[in-house]
C-alpha cells in the first residue's frame, strides 16, 4: 500500500508540472511477441532432472509524451507463460518500467524512476537487474531460489538535482524497494533509502564528491515460513572521493567507504571501513577502462564466541572496447556485498566475480552475442560457513528486417542457447541448460499525435 501511495502522487507530481506547458508530443510503440523456453532441469535439483517447455506470449508497448520541459515514457510487457507439462504453474508475468522528468528550472530536474517484475522464474528478477543497473537500490541476486511460485520485485525512487556549476551538483533521492514471494517458505522485504550526493570541483583539477545514503530494511513473513526469521535492520553508508583530472582522458582518485549496520534484535552490529583507490581512463574514443583496488575491515561491535571479523582486498575492473561492428565488455570485482534483500537472506558475502560480454554483427541483419560469468561467495556468518559457486555462459543469434514485407513492421527472431551451474555446501547443487527461441513484431515507426 505505501509503494501504491507513493508511486501515485511522484506520477501526479511530475503531471501536474508538465499539464502547465504549453503542448506535448506522444508516440505509442506496440509490439508483441511468441517465445518458446525450454529447460532440462525444471525443478533445479541435483538428481531429479525434470525437463520442460514453456511457451511465452507477450503484447506490450512503449509510450512516451514529451512537454517542452518535461516528459514520461512507460514500458509495459504483460505475457502469459504456458506450461507443457505443469500447467498448474501456467501465470501472467509482467514487465514495466516508468521514467519521468521535469525541469523545475533551468538547472533543476525532477526524475522519477520505476521498475517492476512479476514473473515465476527462478532468474526472470535478473531483467530488473539489467535494465536499471545503474541504480545503486538495485543488485542482481547470488542467493539460491528454486521455486516456481510467482514473486514481485519492485523498485521506485524519486530524485531531485540541481547542477550550480559546469561540473558542480547535487541530488536528493527517496528510493523504496520491495520482494515479495507467493511462496509461504520465503521471506517478503522492503527497504527505504533515502540518499543525497555532492560533487564540487575545487580547480578545473581538484575534485570532490560525497555520497551517504540510510536503509531502513523491514523483512514479513507467513506462518509457512521455514528457517531463521531475519532481523530488521538500519545501515548508514558514506562515501566520499577526491578526484584529480590529469587530462581530458584520465582522472584519478583516492577514496572511502564506510558502513554501519545496525540490527534491532540481534547484537551483530558491525562496521566497514573501506578505502581505496583508482582511475578512470579513457583510451581512445572507443575504448575506456576503469580501475578501483583497496582493503576493507568489518569490525563487529561485540564479540561474539566463533565469529571473528572479517577483513580482504577489493577490487572492480572494468574494459570496455567498441568496433565498427560489435562491442566487448570484461569486468571483475570482489569485496564484500550484503546479500539481504533476494530469495535468501545470509548476511555479509565475501566474493569474486569475473564476466565478459560480447556481440559482433555478422551481417547487417545477423548479430551474435556471447556472455559468460564466474561468481564464489563465501557467507561466513551463516553456520556452517556456506560457499556458493555460479557459473553461467550462453550464446545467442538476432536475426532483425526491418519493414518486414514492405510493411511498417519490423520482424526479429532470436536464438538462445545458456548454460548455469550452482555448486553449494548448501544441499542444493543444480546444473541447467535452457533453450529459447523467440519472434518479435514491432511497429518500424511509432504512432504519433501532439499539439
Amino acid at each position: 500500500m505505501k509503494f501504491k501511495i507513493y508511486l501515485c502522487v511522484a506520477i501526479s507530481t511530475i503531471l501536474f508540472i508538465a499539464s502547465n506547458a504549453a503542448g506535448f508530443q506522444a508516440t505509442f510503440l506496440p509490439r508483441m511477441s511468441v517465445s518458446g523456453e525450454y529447460t532440462d532441469n525444471y525443478f533445479l535439483l541435483e538428481d531429479a532432472e525434470e525437463d520442460e517447455f514453456i511457451t511465452v506470449i507477450s503484447l506490450g508497448f512503449t509510450t512516451e509524451l514529451l512537454w517542452q520541459h518535461s516528459g514520461i515514457e512507460i514500458s509495459y510487457d504483460p505475457a502469459y507463460a504456458i506450461y507443457n507439462e505443469f500447467s498448474e504453474n501456467d501465470t501472467w508475468r509482467h514487465t514495466a518500467l516508468l521514467y519521468g522528468w521535469s525541469d523545475l528550472t533551468r538547472n533543476s530536474r525532477l526524475e522519477i524512476r520505476n521498475a517492476f517484475v512479476r514473473t515465476e522464474d527462478p532468474f526472470g528478477e535478473e531483467d530488473i537487474y539489467y535494465l536499471r543497473s545503474d541504480d545503486p537500490a538495485i543488485g542482481a541476486d547470488p542467493t539460491l531460489r528454486t521455486s516456481r511460485e510467482p514473486y514481485i520485485r519492485n523498485i521506485a525512487s524519486l530524485r531531485f538535482t540541481n547542477q550550480f556549476g559546469e561540473n558542480d551538483s547535487f541530488y536528493l533521492e527517496y528510493a523504496y524497494g520491495i520482494l515479495e514471494n507467493e511462496d509461504e517458505t520465503l521471506e517478503d522485504n522492503s527497504r527505504h533509502i533515502p540518499s543525497a550526493g555532492l560533487t564540487y570541483w575545487f580547480t578545473p583539477r581538484w575534485g570532490s564528491e560525497i555520497i551517504v545514503s540510510y536503509i531502513k530494511a523491514e523483512y514479513d513473513r507467513e506462518d509457512g515460513f521455514i528457517g531463521i526469521p531475519s532481523d530488521d535492520f538500519n545501515a548508514w553508508d558514506g562515501n566520499i572521493r577526491l578526484i584529480k583530472r590529469f587530462s581530458r582522458q584520465l582522472e584519478g582518485h583516492l577514496a572511502y567507504t564506510h558502513i554501519y549496520v545496525d540490527f534491532e534484535k540481534t547484537e551483530e552490529d558491525y562496521q566497514i571501513y573501506n578505502p581505496y583507490i583508482g582511475f578512470n581512463y579513457e583510451v581512445a574514443q572507443d575504448k575506456r577502462i576503469d580501475v578501483d583496488v583497496g582493503y576493507f575491515v568489518q569490525d563487529y561491535d561485540e564479540q561474539i564466541e566463533g565469529r571473528d571479523d572479517k577483513s580482504g582486498p577489493t577490487a572492480d575492473v572494468v574494459f570496455e572496447k567498441t568496433f565498427q561492428r560489435g562491442s566487448v565488455s570484461l569486468a571483475g570485482s570482489g569485496g564484500y556485498d550484503g546479500a539481504y534483500f533476494g530469495a535468501e537472506s545470509l548476511g555479509l558475502s565475501i566474493f569474486y566475480e569475473a564476466g565478459l560480454e560480447a556481440e559482433y554483427n555478422l551481417t547487417r541483419r545477423v548479430t551474435g552475442d556471447i556472455f559468460g560469468s564466474y561468481r564464489q561467495d563465501k557467507y561466513e556468518d551463516e553456520d556452517p560457513v556456506r560457499r556458493d559457486k555460479t557459473t553461467r555462459g550462453g550464446v545467442g543469434l538476432t536475426y532483425e528486417y526491418e519493414r518486414w514485407l514492405s510493411s511498417n513492421i519490423n520482424f526479429s527472431i532470436r536464438v538462445e542457447y545458456s548454460y548455469r551451474n550452482f555448486d553449494s555446501t548448501d544441499p542444493i547443487d543444480y546444473v541447467e541448460n535452457r533453450g529459447l527461441l523467440s519472434i518479435t513484431l514491432t511497429r518500424s515507426q511509432p504512432y504519433r499525435t501532439g499539439r
